[in-house]
């Protein structure tokens, strides 16, 4: 009984240890509009967010928008 109390304890502490480390992860990125993107967001936003804005990267979302991931 004590073996099965210990790997479950075990396990627990890796769950947890591993969620803590993807809350970390990814609160190291924010993403915010782009500040010199002019018009319509249809292709790229990538190119544009990583080369002008000095992001990590760039998507087009539903709006239209470009919206540069950068680290906070």
């Amino acid at each position: 009984m004590e073996k099965k109390s210990l790997a479950g304890l075990c396990f627990l502490f890796l769950v947890l240890f591993v969620a803590q480390e993807i809350v970390v992860t990814e609160a190291k990125t924010c993403e915010n509009l782009a500040d010199k993107y002019r018009g319509p967001c249809f292709s790229g936003c990538d190119t544009h967010c990583t080369t002008k804005e000095h992001a990590v990267s760039g998507r087009c979302r539903d709006d239209f928008r470009c919206w540069c991931t950068k680290r906070c």
